[in-house]
């Protein structure tokens, strides 16, 4: 795009001077109250065109790119047409002889929001208020250019699309006012947001761009509607999962499972998310389970130890004097042990009810059992039966188990506190082992040598994605921070933000839900000083928390109907002016507002819609093409 330049101050000519009045000059200042301006309009000027060199120019009316130039001197002041009126015109109404339409006068409602700088460059702001009576002129077709114009010739720039009602005119926006900075996407189901997303990031891999682009670059598409993983969506050379948990594990390829090692397995904050665990009780207890599994496997002989844990715990178990105590921990102990309930080899001593311990049983049934005998009973001959599991989720809750039981030998922990975050682990195992490949040895690259990674949800249960981006986001996240350097960027996008974004959900723990949103407020709030900025598409902004929303720098802004969605709007995006917000609800499908550090002032824009093997598949069924005879 090459930037327009207007003829410099000294190319004076006469005529064209006088014919470009003639046709540009609509009126002049009537009165000004503050920013707001009424502009009475010349009654040879109320046509809806004027022809000039062959061309027809739009006139000015009421609209959401329309616009006029009040001369102050050498000033020109920028306004934009908010209303109109008519008043009738009393001089002219006492003539005898008139024509009727020079009864009526036409004034115009407009607002100050910018001037042209010395380089003719236009500058959002108000610099000066005109005086009653100046000048009211038309933008020329290269003056309105210039106010469009939001890329120099030398930036990056990808082309979103057009005008809404000036078609001719191209919106291209600059790469680096756009992506160094966090986007939201808004817009009600079918408004056109995922081909806004989908038409920007296009755009952005199609520029040629130098080899630092791939390698320090990187970019991760959350998608919980498989919209994006086509392999011709977004980018040719990206990598995609596509994770299910409705397929049986057998048939689940390892390449679409997202690569982790064990030893990353075994992460605080990982196994906190995705056991919910609240911050004090079982985020303690899981931290304790991980430094008891490192110091048992990182012996010489990890199974003897681990077996030898169990036969410890198995006599402390047959001392207890306290029966609930007692029978809570042989259950447990089962559990590590896969033996049922009804299990006969599994045998547990008679309790003495009176004098509170295990009996020994045989001739002296009633004597508590002897250091002799409790080498003799199952609970402690059955550890030598043990054996590691061969995926490492259940081997981490037997020493999750474990722990367990020896914080209640200790009087440490309440069972009723710590199991709930074991039994999450537990509900959700096979959901893991489907969507993480944890069989291998070192961790292998997400991006697998690319730099873009689409993780397509679709198919997975609301756990999974409840709790997958947030793991996958944050360790990527934490590395981001960790390694960083100023020529480097991380982005993530998440379409349909709000089924992790929600402040609303009722199915999960305050104190969970908290730390769930922290850790995106954290992201949206300190990311940027790392280089790592968030894109985010809903279509419901009033579920997502408003610090959130308040940390965008651009925005884009489909038709939304919702009260509460455009209350959420018109809060956190204070670059609306009354005009666009009233319009939001009536805008046409693919149609947007933009606004933010991208642009100066807010654009109705409309997004070009994308080529068919390159549109995400989001669009509505064709109910006539499916249903009509042929």
């Amino acid at each position: 795009m090459y930037p327009i330049k207007m003829k410099a101050k000294n190319e004076f000519n006469l005529q064209d001077r006088l014919v470009n009045d003639s046709v540009f000059t609509i009126g002049s200042v009537f009165s000004v109250r503050g920013k707001d301006i009424v502009v009475k309009v010349n009654k040879d000027k109320n046509l809806p065109h004027l022809f000039f060199k062959g061309r027809t120019i739009k006139n000015v009316s009421v609209g959401l790119s329309n616009y006029i130039k009040i001369l102050k001197g050498f000033t020109e002041i920028i306004c934009k047409v908010e209303g109109e009126y008519l008043e009738e015109d009393k001089y002219q109404t006492n003539k005898k002889y008139t024509n009727e339409k020079q009864k009526i006068d036409r004034f115009l409602n407009v607002s100050v929001f910018g001037f042209y700088d010395n380089d003719q460059k236009f500058q959002h702001g108000i610099k000066e208020m005109p005086l009653i009576g100046s000048e009211c002129k038309l933008l020329s077709r290269e003056e309105f250019e210039i106010l469009h114009q939001l890329s120099d010739n030398n930036e990056l720039s990808v082309h979103l699309g057009s005008l809404i009602d000036e078609e001719t005119q191209n919106i291209f926006i600059p790469v680096k006012k756009l992506f160094a900075g966090h986007i939201g996407i808004f817009g009600n189901t079918g408004s056109g947001k995922s081909n806004t997303l989908a038409k920007m990031y296009t755009e952005l891999f199609k520029l040629d761009l130098n080899d630092n682009f791939k390698t320090k670059s990187k970019f991760v598409f959350i998608d919980f509607g498989g919209e994006y993983s086509k392999e011709s969506v977004l980018h040719q050379d990206k990598k995609t999962y596509v994770l299910s948990t409705e397929i049986e594990l057998k048939d689940i390829k390892a390449e679409n499972k997202l690569p982790l090692s064990e030893n990353s397995f075994i992460d605080i904050e990982l196994l906190s998310i995705l056991a919910n665990a609240t911050e004090k009780t079982q985020k303690p207890f899981l931290n304790r389970a991980i430094n008891l599994y490192k110091k048992i496997t990182k012996g010489e002989d990890p199974i003897s130890y681990f077996k030898n844990n169990l036969k410890l715990i198995a006599l402390r178990i047959l001392k207890l004097k306290n029966k609930d105590l007692a029978f809570l921990c042989i259950d447990r102990y089962r559990q590590i042990l896969k033996i049922e309930s009804d299990d006969a080899s599994f045998v547990i001593p008679e309790w003495h009810n009176t004098h509170s311990y295990f009996k020994c049983g045989g001739d002296s049934e009633y004597d508590q059992i002897t250091d002799d005998q409790y080498k003799d009973q199952s609970i402690y001959t059955k550890a030598d039966d043990y054996s590691f599991a061969d995926n490492i989720i259940e081997k981490f809750l037997d020493f999750a188990r474990m722990q367990l039981l020896y914080d209640l030998l200790d009087n440490r922990a309440q069972n009723d506190h710590i199991y709930p975050a074991i039994n999450k682990l537990e509900s959700i195992k096979r959901s893991i082992q489907k969507v993480f490949n944890t069989e291998i040895e070192n961790n292998t690259d997400l991006f697998d040598g690319k730099n873009a990674v689409v993780i397509d949800l679709k198919a997975a249960n609301r756990d999974i994605k409840k709790s997958l981006p947030l793991v996958v986001l944050k360790k990527l996240y934490e590395n981001q921070k960790s390694s960083y350097k100023t020529d480097s960027s991380f982005h993530i996008i998440i379409d349909e933000a709000h089924n992790i974004l929600s402040e609303t959900s009722v199915r999960e723990s305050e104190t969970w839900k908290d730390y769930r949103l922290e850790t995106f407020e954290e992201i949206i709030k300190e990311g940027r000083k790392f280089g790592v900025f968030l894109t985010i598409a809903s279509q419901r902004p009033s579920d997502i928390s408003p610090t959130i929303i308040s940390q965008l720098h651009n925005y884009f802004i489909h038709r939304l109907m919702n009260e509460n969605d455009l209350k959420a709007i018109n809060k956190a995006v204070s670059y609306l002016d009354q005009l666009s917000f009233n319009s939001i609800s009536n805008l046409s499908v693919g149609c947007c507002f933009i606004a933010g550090q991208m642009t100066q002032f807010p654009l109705s824009v409309k997004v070009k819609l994308l080529d068919e093997d390159e549109r995400p598949q989001s669009e509505t069924v064709d109910l006539d093409k499916l249903w009509k005879k042929s």
